[in-house]
């Protein structure tokens, strides 16, 4: 998936944006509203950028979750290898203790971050602080072509360019959560 970064200063015309492009099939969890008016924002039926997205802690949380498996894993085999699982307690409470190593690096991973801006933050910091608003929109291959011709209908609209995006099965994710709540 790719996201495409546009900046524009009326929300009104946004919240128009949003609208067509829900009615061509983009989902509400691939449209993103950055701004530093949140107050605005809450006035206009926007789906704002989650905190997340906002500090980056998917991608943070990602890499702790990661090291907590390496070490997880070397905490079993060790185990396994030392035979320490034949214990009067067996291996219950070492696989406990792996299990809590994974979950304490998958949180210091989203904690460190939680401190540092996104990069997208840094990048439109400048846009921000002059009052613009900046929409993002999560795209497959097919999606691109019908958002083209949407975004060309709104001349206020200002694109600032694509990079890659959230994996596709976080995005499912959230749609499953969203459904749960309603």
């Amino acid at each position: 998936m790719l996201r495409h970064y546009y900046i524009i200063d009326s929300l009104d015309e946004l919240e128009m944006i949003e609208h067509e492009l829900q009615s061509f099939g983009i989902d509400k969890g691939q449209i993103h509203t950055l701004t530093n008016d949140d107050k605005s924002l809450g006035k206009h039926y926007l789906y704002q950028v989650d905190n997340s997205l906002k500090k980056g802690l998917v991608k943070s949380g990602d890499i702790g979750a990661a090291i907590g498996i390496v070490f997880a894993i070397t905490i079993l085999l060790l185990t396994y290898i030392q035979g320490w699982y034949l214990g009067p307690l067996g291996g219950m409470p070492i696989i406990m203790f792996a299990f809590m190593v994974l979950v304490f690096c998958t949180w210091e991973g989203e904690h460190i971050d939680i401190q540092l801006p996104n990069i997208n933050s840094k990048v439109f910091k400048q846009s921000l602080e002059n009052g613009k608003t900046i929409l993002f929109i999560d795209l497959e291959q097919q999606q691109e072509l019908t958002v083209n011709k949407i975004m060309q209908l709104h001349p206020m609209l200002k694109p600032e360019g694509v990079t890659s995006t959230t994996p596709e099965w976080l995005l499912q994710q959230q749609k499953k959560y969203r459904s749960l709540l309603k």
